[in-house]
């Protein structure tokens, strides 16, 4: 049994989950009970003249503080372990605070008269507070222990080993030696306490499981929202369920494509095999047939229920009773099955709340599964969009490179009209060329397997290398290109080629949109835990309305567009797409007119 089940288990687990809470607050309750009893005692013998025994009741306060404070240190030491030796600490703890306030407590009654101490229901008090805290059968146990005390108090008392203090004015002090008294006394005494239990312990079990199913239905909502990938979601359900209603395993099956067959999608807690004994087909499983039509079922003995499949594979797994809820969406979906070892384990009230939890995963379901479909003709598109640019490179680059020797006059004088036409047709397959270029680098960055194993490389070398190929565009354009770095190797998880097309993208855009006599400059630095990779222009800058499409593909800034600069639009695409695959962040900062800086963070290896 794991941790989390020993510690939030159903009611038969005594200690609750905040047991740190439960002790500091019985401690803290403690510094008033202490002072109280000091405070009261005062109050009785000095102001109402109560023949109290003072000096008794004072060394009781003063011992309550004491023993209070040492606890407060133990707690303190405990709090600070490990997990689990920290709750094993408060365990011991809360026993330990229990017995010592019950001595208390009947030293105090002993003090206060005895069995007829008009205190001695202050047991109650304490009793409601014990149940509350504690689970199952302890608060019973306590409660012996309490009249246990009472009965030798009252013992010692009526023999005469203790003395009788006489506290209320009037009261006959023969009564403490009356057996009949002291025996009608105590078993009411007693009555009171155990009844107080047994009530107190009812609410307080309606209102744990009533936590427990809101904490699991919250933690489920959590899990389903964490992820839209579909295992994990449907791992998260199982799970989820079966915490949630405190049994030891669940499933989810789902309807195949032909709507004939459940297929088991998730579990927790079942063996291997089972989950291998076969499928679930409708036809022969009444129980999925009748869940499917939109009622929860219950099934009290698996092992002699007719509606059950695979009856002595579920007798072999311990499997006693089922609880299977519908998962319909727009259209069923499957079935969510809770399993419990003890028969009649399931109520009405489990039924309403796995149907709760059903709900949500089929909403969960549809849209992990919208998402998967989504990203399929994601894959799709990018797929064709790369097969079609590489089928086009080849020609595009080939109709170039002839256009190119006309205008080299290698297959003879053209006339000057045909060298201008000829050159503006060169300079649209360069424009189309570009274009191609940029979306297979889109296509690849898109079709990036973040799950694949990235290569350690070190940034300087790399972002050394693309300035180097910069520098004789920017010589050409008369634009000062500066590079500042990081003395100290700062190595980031990336791949080669999308690390060298984030750098030329940013760089070559940073040249691109800066007038001649500007300046680009690319730094290179470390903060904390990560690589910061910054390009710095003093270029027409970005409008303030476009920088947040900025991304999106094709689209260009309004004064670019204006400008009659070529460009694709795809630049700062494919640069966030290759740095959110690498884990990093970009954020973008720029002034029309003025320049714009783009910062990458990139996390250190």
């Amino acid at each position: 049994m794991d941790q989390r089940t020993m510690l939030d288990g159903p009611a038969e687990n005594w200690l609750p989950r905040d047991a740190a809470y439960d002790t500091y607050r019985l401690i803290r309750t403690r510094w008033v009970g202490g002072g109280m009893v000091l405070f009261i005692t005062a109050i009785c013998v000095h102001i109402l003249g109560l023949p109290l025994p003072e000096a008794g009741l004072y060394t009781l306060g003063i011992v309550i503080l004491l023993y209070n404070g040492i606890l407060l240190g133990v707690a303190g030491r405990a709090s600070r372990a490990d997990q689990t030796r920290s709750v094993l600490h408060f365990r011991k703890i809360m026993i330990l605070q229990v017995v010592l306030d019950w001595l208390s407590m009947a030293v105090f009654i002993h003090l206060t008269g005895g069995i007829t101490s008009p205190a001695i229901f202050l047991f109650i008090i304490h009793v409601v507070l014990v149940t509350i805290i504690l689970r199952g059968q302890s608060p019973y146990t306590y409660v012996l222990f309490a009249v246990v005390m009472i009965l030798l108090v009252t013992l010692l008392e009526s023999v005469g080993i203790l003395p009788h203090y006489q506290v209320i004015p009037g009261m006959n002090c023969d009564l403490c030696h009356n057996n009949l008294y002291a025996i009608a006394q105590v078993v009411f005494f007693s009555v009171a306490l155990f009844a107080t239990v047994f009530l107190t312990n009812s609410v307080m079990r309606r209102l744990w499981e009533r936590e427990r199913q809101v904490m699991g239905l919250l933690q489920t909502t959590r899990s389903i929202s964490s992820t839209l990938e579909l295992s994990i979601v449907l791992e998260n359900l199982a799970r989820g369920a079966a915490e949630a209603l405190a049994v030891p395993g669940a499933s989810i099956r789902i309807l195949d494509v032909t709507g004939e067959r459940l297929t088991m999608v998730a579990s927790y807690g079942l063996s291997r095999v089972y989950l291998e004994k076969g499928p679930v087909e409708l036809s022969g499983s009444y129980l999925d047939r009748e869940a499917l039509s939109g009622k929860t079922v219950l099934v009290d003995q698996a092992e002699h229920d007719p509606r059950v499949q695979y009856p002595k594979e579920m007798a072999e797994e311990g499997i006693q009773s089922i609880l299977v809820a519908p998962v319909i969406g727009r259209k069923p979906l499957g079935v969510l099955r809770a399993y419990s070892n003890l028969p009649n384990h399931f109520t009405m009230k489990d039924a309403d709340f796995l149907q709760a939890i059903a709900h949500q995963s089929a909403a969960a379901i549809e849209n992990a599964q919208t998402y998967a479909a989504l990203q399929q003709a994601e894959q799709r598109r990018t797929q064709f969009v790369r097969q079609v640019t590489h089928e086009l490179r080849s020609p595009v680059t080939g109709a170039q490179s002839l256009l190119r020797v006309l205008l080299h006059n290698m297959a003879g004088e053209l006339t000057p009209q045909q060298q201008d036409i000829v050159g503006r047709l060169e300079n649209r397959m360069g424009t189309l060329l570009e274009l191609i270029t940029d979306l297979l680098a889109l296509a690849a960055s898109k079709s990036f397997d973040q799950r694949q194993e990235l290569e350690t490389i070190t940034l300087q070398p790399l972002i050394q290398a693309t300035v180097d190929s910069f520098k004789h565009q920017a010589a050409e354009k008369d634009v000062q290109l500066d590079l500042t770095m990081s003395e100290t190797p700062l190595r980031i998880h990336a791949t080669e080629d999308g690390l060298k097309r984030v750098a030329e993208n940013l760089i070559g855009n940073a040249i691109k949109y800066t007038l001649e006599g500007g300046s680009v400059t690319v730094n290179v630095t470390k903060e904390t835990s990560c690589a910061v990779l910054t390009v710095t222009d003093t270029g027409i800058g970005i409008p303030d309305e476009a920088l947040e499409r900025l991304g999106e593909e094709f689209y260009r800034a309004p004064n670019v567009r204006h400008s009659g600069i070529p460009g694709t639009g795809l630049g700062i695409a494919i640069v966030k797409q290759f740095v959110a695959s690498f884990g990093g962040l970009m954020s973008i900062q720029s002034t029309v007119g003025t320049g714009t800086t783009i910062t990458i963070t990139l996390p250190l290896n």
